[in-house]
């Protein structure tokens, strides 16, 4: 399991705002769902008429309501009551000063504008991509569902999202040949020099040789023009691959074949 946030925070040595990622270990990023979860249940109950006290002791998890109110306590002192029941309030254990600014070794500043790096806007879609499948698996009047049944499927999903952010992807498209052959790669945007492979697991025995294709996918796909990135997205709604995280770790990274740098994520997903 994985996840980070970009935010903006001071830095003291350029002396002005940057944009930042900040990357979450899998206990942190299990703690931050869960004081988001807490946050919108409290939201939720301020909108059925609650006041703020009443809806932090409604909260289900009994985690939040001691923190909150130490957090709360701190701002009065501090002279900042305004601040009380803010999102940080909410941030379990450590989370606060992570998420808030202060623990400056652990982030990653990010020299160009976030607004013209889109290469983080494309990371956003994928860890999102899942909820958008869920919203258009259950649609409402009747309509019908989109289901991923298939590696068509995904393919679709993917390319319905990307093409408003990235009007220049292109699907379908052909690496170089290299001896008689040449590979089809499943979409690629040359403004952002990324190809993106999707994957769809079947059953448990494609499980296994999903890893397989994907190396050679990568063996091939370097060749093209604008591949300084590539990036697998294995569809694996039924869980067949035991070891998401060893899988992605394996096969993601930078590499070099035949003079060419380039780097490869893979995902896992829902």
């Amino acid at each position: 399991m994985h996840g980070y946030i970009i935010t903006q925070f001071y830095h003291e040595g350029e002396q002005e705002f940057k944009f930042c990622k900040v990357e979450f270990k899998q206990d942190e990023l299990v703690k931050y769902a869960d004081s988001l979860k807490a946050y919108d249940e409290f939201l939720g109950y301020l909108d059925e008429g609650f006041d703020k006290e009443e809806s932090l002791s409604k909260l289900s998890d009994d985690r939040f309501e001691p923190i909150v109110k130490e957090y709360n306590k701190h701002c009065r002192e501090v002279g900042q009551p305004e601040v009380q029941y803010a999102p940080a309030a909410f941030f379990l254990h450590d989370l606060e000063s992570l998420v808030c600014g202060t623990k400056t070794e652990r982030y990653d500043w990010i020299d160009e504008d976030i607004e013209s790096d889109r290469r983080y806007i494309l990371s956003d879609i994928f860890d999102g991509i899942h909820e958008s499948s869920l919203i258009l698996k259950n649609r409402d009047g009747g309509r019908p569902d989109f289901e991923i049944n298939c590696e068509q499927d995904v393919q679709d999903l993917l390319h319905a999202l990307l093409k408003p952010i990235f009007p220049d992807i292109r699907g379908e498209e052909w690496t170089p040949k290299h001896g008689t052959k040449s590979k089809r790669i499943d979409f690629v945007i040359s403004s952002i020099s990324t190809v993106i492979e999707a994957k769809y697991v079947r059953d448990s025995s494609h499980a296994n040789s999903i890893s397989d294709e994907l190396k050679t996918d990568i063996q091939s796909y370097h060749s093209h023009e604008h591949c300084n990135r590539i990036y697998g997205i294995v569809w694996d709604e039924e869980e067949e691959i035991i070891d998401r995280s060893n899988f992605e770790n394996e096969l993601s990274g930078s590499q070099t074949i035949d003079g060419t740098e380039f780097d490869v994520k893979v995902l896992v997903l829902p």
